[in-house]
């Protein structure tokens, strides 16, 4: 008995999070992404805001190069951005694609996460 309750508490957490945050919607999304042109202004904020961010770890800075592709999904609460940049870590070594996910909303700006791309 003990374990189905746990069990049901580990279910409920998630989503008390989400009914109370500022991203249900970001984080359950509607399915639907929308290929965007790499050259559009915003999208080209939101891949230098990426790599802002992601550099603020201690790692190899990178060097944004270019926006390999760009993909957003429109959510109730904001829009959410899914950008592969090609990117040269400061250390000199060669080009790498990294996908970057950005929430943007009316409030504020978001990088969800950021790795290496494998397609």
């Amino acid at each position: 008995m003990a374990y189905n309750s746990h069990y049901l508490l580990l279910l409920t957490i998630p989503a008390v999070v989400c009914l109370f945050s500022d991203l249900p919607s970001a984080v359950l999304g509607s399915g639907v992404w929308q290929v965007v042109d790499p050259t559009d202004p915003e999208v080209l904020a939101n891949a230098k805001f990426s790599i802002d961010e992601h550099n603020k770890v201690p790692e190899p800075k990178l060097l944004f190069e270019s926006i390999f592709k760009a993909e957003k999904q429109v959510l109730e609460k904001g829009t959410i951005y899914r950008i592969v940049i090609q990117a040269t870590k400061s250390t000199g070594s060669v080009s790498n694609l990294y996908q970057a996910i950005v929430l943007v909303t009316p409030k504020f700006k978001k990088l969800v996460s950021f790795h290496n791309f494998i397609d």
